[in-house]
């Protein structure tokens, strides 16, 4: 979403801007606009004025009315531009606007592509590799108050905004588009097409751009070192390597060259701010007593992955690519990838066990690499297609185990559970010791909601939460139709059973009890050989993407094909989420 005009915006009193241009949210979008009624007919669009689409409820782009703007789009991106009759229809107009603006920002540029690794020696430079960039202004460090993003090259098709309304604390979406059914010529308008509210509204859930942002605040999937497809500090995109005019793009060359740290800090920035207003707006101080609203939302990122993000080793896969120092071996394999570890082990839970320390000999995974047949596949579309690709690279992605993990948001939410009383320590580690194998797409921790959903209101009171215990009583009541549990197989057991398991013990003995469970659990992982290692990690790899592609609240960031590699490992047919 993006806009044209160059004049001089009078003086702002904002205290923030947030403005998202995600590419890796539009393609998402773009395939997911759902309609109401496919068969309506739609009028024209209007040129000059702000029309709506929310996908799930609308079928046509329709003008808003005065009073629908004044209520619904007071974030800096509508107050600056759109309510001023500016509209730009392009990448640089919006650049330009900005910074001929009064908004006295420092811009920055960050690239990022899935194929921008790939060296124009293996695959010519012209061949696609997903090259876009993130262009930010901001007046604060590690504060952007506008980002955009947009494919790289020139004539990007990618026009999409997230704007902040910091005084409902509420983003605002934003597209350029055409009406439904029209043909290439006919103009685009910019559109509203939603806020944060209808990200878990169940009709708009899942679509639009909501199939990306699914809890309606700023994404980055990569959120955490090395950031797999990113310029940063661990990983240069080069020109050479990429098309002449991804290389002459001013964003391109003007890029921060330690871009994807850079970036992580100020999306995180945004997601806690977010969620601790949202929250602010939940708990209501009645003076002996604390009133909690939409408590099943608050649990829903204890029980269930909301979003997730990626995380990957820090060594290349490639030999070639690596510094003589990994050149050996291949070591510090992401946590997250055997259990949720940056939750249950770092502060506050602070559970002790110890990981192991796995070391895959180089030419063992090369082998594997090799053997199994593991290729990084370029196709026309989004959505893979074997049978006739653009080109294909033989190896896995930059970085080795490049793998689905727990959301920063999910983590960051069960911090500010936890400090403000509403969840206990026990609590959260009863929840996330249920299937703890699994950190991400548990069908049995994700059951759990249910449960929570019958108790949308709590109270504190004396700082002692009604929370916990009163989703314990839903729990017990279900079990009471079910078959007996095995201790010795708590593995085997259902959900329920898995959760009071730990939530039943006494205060001195449930984090003993955990600490235990989950040190058996990676004992058993540092007691096999070498060569089982390495096979169980793989195995454990492919699993977790292949449920990535396919798991339905979440598949649709799975934007492009080479962000995953294929092998003959795989279990799930291609394509999967569309």
């Amino acid at each position: 979403m993006l806009k044209s005009a160059f004049l001089k915006f009078r003086s702002l009193n904002l205290t923030a801007i947030a403005l998202i241009l995600g590419l890796a949210v539009l393609i998402g979008s773009l395939s997911s606009f759902a309609v109401s009624n496919a068969a309506a007919i739609c009028i024209p669009v209007v040129p000059g004025q702000i029309h709506r689409f929310i996908a799930g409820q609308d079928s046509c782009l329709t003008p808003m009315t005065a009073t629908e703007i004044n209520r619904k789009l007071n974030d800096p991106f509508a107050t600056a531009l759109l309510r001023q009759g500016i509209f730009p229809q392009s990448v640089s107009e919006i650049a330009d606007a900005i910074d001929n603006s009064e908004l006295t920002f420092q811009r920055s540029s960050f690239a990022l592509g899935e194929g921008s690794q790939i060296e124009a020696a293996v695959i010519d430079r012209k061949q696609p590799r997903n090259l876009r960039s993130v262009i930010t202004w901001e007046q604060r460090r590690n504060n952007p108050e506008i980002l955009l993003a947009a494919s790289l090259g020139g004539n990007s098709n990618v026009h999409q905004i997230i704007s902040q309304d910091t005084q409902t604390n509420k983003f605002n979406f934003y597209e350029l588009r055409r009406q439904r059914q029209a043909s290439e010529e006919t103009p685009k308008v910019w559109t509203w097409t939603g806020d944060s509210t209808l990200a878990q509204n169940p009709q708009t859930m899942g679509k639009g751009c909501f199939s990306c942002h699914h809890n309606g605040v700023l994404i980055m999937k990569e959120l955490l070192k090395p950031w797999n497809n990113w310029q940063s500090e661990d990983a240069t995109i080069a020109g050479e390597n990429v098309a002449e005019a991804v290389a002459n793009d001013p964003f391109f060359r003007n890029q921060v060259i330690n871009g994807g740290q850079a970036l992580e800090r100020a999306v995180k920035n945004g997601a806690r701010n977010h969620y601790r207003q949202w929250l602010n707006s939940h708990i209501q101080d009645n003076g002996d007593t604390i009133q909690l609203n939409d408590v099943n939302e608050m649990l829903r990122h204890l029980t269930t992955n909301t979003t997730l993000n990626f995380e990957s080793s820090l060594t290349q896969s490639d030999i070639n690519k690596t510094d003589s120092a990994n050149r050996q071996e291949i070591s510090r394999i992401p946590n997250n990838l055997f259990l949720w570890d940056s939750a249950l082990k770092q502060r506050p839970l602070g559970l002790s066990y110890r990981m192991p320390n796995l070391k895959i000999q180089r030419a063992n995974y090369d082998a594997y690499l090799t053997q199994h047949q593991f290729k990084l596949v370029q196709t026309e579309s989004s959505l893979p297609d074997n049978s006739n690709p653009l080109y294909q690279v033989n190896g896995s992605t930059h970085f080795s185990f490049f793998v689905p993990v727990p959301s920063f948001e999910d983590e960051f939410m069960s911090t500010e559970l936890r400090q403000r009383n509403i969840v206990s320590d026990k609590f959260i580690v009863a929840l996330l010791m249920v299937d703890f194998k699994n950190p991400v797409f548990s069908q049995k921790r994700s059951s759990l909601q249910q449960y929570a959903d019958r108790i949308p209101t709590g109270t504190i009171v004396n700082g002692v939460s009604s929370v916990p215990e009163d989703f314990a009583v839903q729990v017990r009541t279900a079990i009471n139709e079910q078959p007996a549990c095995d201790p010795n197989h708590l593995d085997d057991c259902t959900a329920e059973a898995q959760f009071l398991s730990l939530w039943d013990l006494p205060a001195d003995r449930w984090k003993t009890i955990a600490e235990q469970r989950i040190q058996t659990y990676l004992d058993s992982i540092t007691a096999l050989s070498p060569a089982e290692q390495l096979d169980w990690l793989m195995q454990l790899s492919i699993k977790r993407r292949d449920q990535f592609q396919s798991w339905p609240t979440l598949c649709n960031l799975n934007e492009f094909n080479l962000l995953i590699p294929q092998t003959d490992l795989s279990q799930v047919p291609r394509p999967v989420c569309h």
